[in-house]
């Protein structure tokens, strides 16, 4: 099994920039876009960041993940 984030496309399907959730969250632009172009391990990317931004983009925090099956032969 392999855990995704989806927050980019989850935040522009919203038509939210990096700029406004960055006001909205608090949270550090660069960081932000370090997020989610995976330049972050998903392990350093803290619990409370996670629920700051799905708050903001009014979604639950599961939302921001996808779960892809791996099959192993």
């Amino acid at each position: 099994m392999q855990v995704e984030l989806i927050i980019k496309q989850v935040r522009e399907r919203k038509g939210i920039s990096l700029r406004e959730l960055e006001d909205l969250t608090g949270i550090d632009r660069q960081r932000l876009s370090n997020i989610e172009n995976k330049k972050v391990e998903l392990e350093n990317i803290s619990f409370i960041e996670m629920l700051v931004i799905a708050e903001n983009l009014a979604v639950k925090i599961t939302e921001l993940f996808i779960v892809r099956h791996i099959e192993i032969q």
